[in-house]
């Protein structure tokens, strides 16, 4: 599937998000601007979803990106690491997606002694994956988000739309 390197990406922003202190940059790695994205659908803020920044040029050696918090704010970070991004103007491609667990129950915790049989049907089960924010935005070709990146701009808004879920598999 197409967006499974967008997903891939997304589980590295969302695991490696973090700037040790004294880490040494990258020699060619460009000054980065701390910079938030302020996420909304239908007017209401979105959490749970990964934002990449595609750079006009459409290199990715310097992409920045994030994670969504319950207030839909994404706090940029360029690969996965490093607080801020490179100044400059950027395709915003934006995904979020939820499997449903519904046939199986809810999930009994892991202090559970059913635990592990859980999680095994869940292995095995085929769960319905339903994506809840519009294709077009997880395409840099098509989606219609753009952002500026630069010094003194802190916070840019940016909406995806109506509410939508959209079985994928």
């Amino acid at each position: 599937m197409k967006y499974t390197f967008l997903i891939l990406v997304a589980a590295m922003l969302t695991f490696t998000g973090c700037q040790f202190g004294g880490e040494v940059l990258p020699k060619d790695m460009p000054k980065l601007v701390p910079a938030k994205i302020q996420l909304t659908q239908d007017g209401a803020p979105l959490a749970g979803a990964t934002v990449i920044l595609i750079d006009s040029a459409g290199s990715r050696q310097w992409e920045a990106g994030g994670l969504s918090d319950e207030s839909g704010t994404i706090e940029l970070y360029t690969n996965g690491r490093y607080k801020g991004a490179p100044e400059g103007k950027y395709k915003v491609v934006v995904t979020k997606t939820e499997t449903d667990p519904s046939k199986l129950g809810p999930d009994p915790g892991i202090e559970d002694p059913k635990y592990g049989e859980y999680m095994a049907q869940m292995t095995n089960e085929r769960l319905d994956t339903y994506t809840l924010v519009d294709r077009k935005f997880a395409d840099p070709k098509n989606t219609p988000l753009e952002v500026e990146i630069k010094k003194g701009v802190q916070v840019q808004k940016l909406d995806v739309g109506a509410k939508i879920k959209i079985k994928i598999s």
